[in-house]
């Protein structure tokens, strides 16, 4: 007789599965907040929104919601603001991504894209908005910075949504699921 409860030896693909996406989370914030990703031209490349989004796309609503949540809080606490900001945004991005796939879109590259795009105007914008205000630089920051890096990130996105989709593809076929 094993000491593991049923319900767990049932669901240890989607718990591995879960467990290696919040590992990626965790690394890939290691590696944005301290500074091992290069600028370009001035622009910070910012894996965690396009990573998070691709991750939602293979997952439901609420655990795309505990990883938004999750790489929102760690770019909060690097940023140095416990204010919870992206915490929110990614939280919600995260939950609409996880709800769209679920109940509305079809899981592909153009999908992915789409979102993404949408996703990297808003942050850019709300980014923008929370750093610069109102002020006459904020048009500047804007156009210079913000929207050159959202471009930057869109960018990467096929590179990022194939590698979570190969990381997703070995469990979802041993817990015998769906792949979208």
């Amino acid at each position: 007789m094993s000491m593991i409860p049923q319900s767990i030896l049932e669901n240890k693909p989607r718990i591995l599965r879960r467990l290696t996406f919040f590992a990626i989370i965790l690394a890939v914030a290691m590696i944005q907040n301290i500074g091992l990703l290069p600028e370009i031209v001035g622009l910070r490349f910012m894996p965690l929104l396009p990573l998070v989004l691709s991750i939602s796309l293979f997952e439901k609503e609420t655990y795309g919601l505990n990883f938004g949540l999750l790489a929102g809080i760690l770019m909060d606490v690097n940023v140095g603001r416990a204010d919870g900001t992206n915490a929110l945004f990614f939280a919600l991005m995260g939950f609409v991504c996880g709800l769209l796939m679920t109940y509305l879109m079809m899981n592909n590259l153009i999908t992915a894209s789409l979102l993404a795009a949408v996703f990297e105007l808003l942050y850019a914008g709300y980014s923008c908005l929370l750093h610069c205000g109102f002020s006459a630089d904020a048009v500047w920051a804007l156009f210079g910075f913000y929207l050159p890096s959202a471009l930057m990130n869109l960018l990467t996105l096929p590179l990022i949504y194939y590698f979570v989709r190969a990381v997703n593809k070995p469990f979802r076929v041993m817990g015998n699921e769906d792949f979208y």
